[in-house]
């Protein structure tokens, strides 16, 4: 009315609704918490639940699978220790145990610290993307800041496949140490080799390292093959702003633009069909038609004015 809005209506209906939502989820804590942060927190959950087998053995969280992890090893270390306390004045046994104990003390030191870092971080992280996240969203009501709000879903769904990533590879760490203590024994009178059980849990130990450090980029990875756009508001409002578009296709149907002479003016107007009805610009209204017969053939005939001699 006041010609401060240019756009189209419709265009300013879904400009008003998507503004609505971004204010309902930005500014109140209740429908953050539950619905942003709460659906996040759904799907690492839900993704860790899926990913790993469900056993008697298998732990619930990443932190009890670091625990297990940890225990396995400290297990092993004391079985070793034992073993060399009970080599006595064999010194080449004894050595070679507590070389074993060394390298399965280092190994395991090594996932735990660096399982729990990267775990730490990832939870550390994402709590604060969750803390800045309503910021964010409200940049999602500028187009030319819109991106930033791609950047941190983008780095909150990193975060996210992190830690379910790391969930999985910490279950099978725990999986692959119960294999090894199954079929090695550490046990003195067994005759295996203290040093060839040192290079199994030592080679075991370094692969599940490099899977731990690869888990950021697989994360990354992940995230990034999404499609940022596909993920865009625009889209993510697809169902609404199809129905908006069925709907005004049916309204050009039911009320399209036309162009009649217009009976207050007599000039030519465009407008949709209520437009004319309401200005009773309708075969319907008696005037109109009267009108209408009064100026049909009006122009019609031979030219006016005088004639061309030579």
């Amino acid at each position: 009315m006041t010609g401060a809005v240019e756009s189209p209506f419709w265009t300013f209906v879904k400009q008003s609704v998507k503004s609505l939502f971004i204010v309902a989820f930005a500014l109140s804590a209740t429908s953050y918490t539950d619905d942003v942060v709460g659906s996040f927190e759904g799907l690492e959950t839900g993704l860790s639940a899926a990913l790993n087998t469900s056993t008697a053995t298998t732990p619930k969280t990443t932190y009890e699978a670091l625990d297990q992890s940890l225990g396995k090893g400290l297990d092993l270390i004391k079985i070793c220790t034992e073993n060399a306390d009970a080599a006595g004045f064999n010194i080449g046994t004894a050595i070679g145990w507590l070389i074993a104990a060394a390298v399965i003390a280092f190994g395991t030191t090594l996932v735990t610290v660096i399982g729990g870092a990267v775990l730490i971080v990832s939870k550390f992280a994402l709590a604060v993307m969750f803390a800045v996240g309503p910021l964010f969203i409200m940049l999602l009501l500028f187009p030319i800041t819109a991106r930033l709000f791609d950047s941190w879903f983008s780095q909150v769904l990193n975060f996210t496949l992190t830690i379910v990533i790391l969930a999985v590879v910490m279950a099978m760490a725990t999986t692959a140490y119960d294999a090894f203590i199954a079929s090695v024994d550490l046990n003195s009178n067994s005759g295996e080799s203290p040093m060839w059980a040192a290079v199994e849990i030592g080679a075991l130990t370094g692969v599940l390292v490099w899977i731990i450090l690869q888990i950021s980029h697989m994360a990354t990875g992940l995230a990034g093959g999404m499609s940022m756009a596909a993920m865009g508001i625009r889209h993510l409002m697809s169902p609404v702003t199809g129905g908006l578009s069925a709907a005004r296709t049916a309204g050009n149907i039911i009320n399209p633009v036309s162009t009649r002479r217009d009976l207050e003016s007599g000039m030519m107007a465009s407008g949709t069909r209520f437009d004319h009805m309401i200005a009773g610009n309708t075969v319907i209204n008696p005037a109109y038609r009267q009108h209408v017969m009064q100026n049909i053939g009006k122009n019609w005939g031979w030219q006016k004015g005088g004639s061309v001699k030579n």
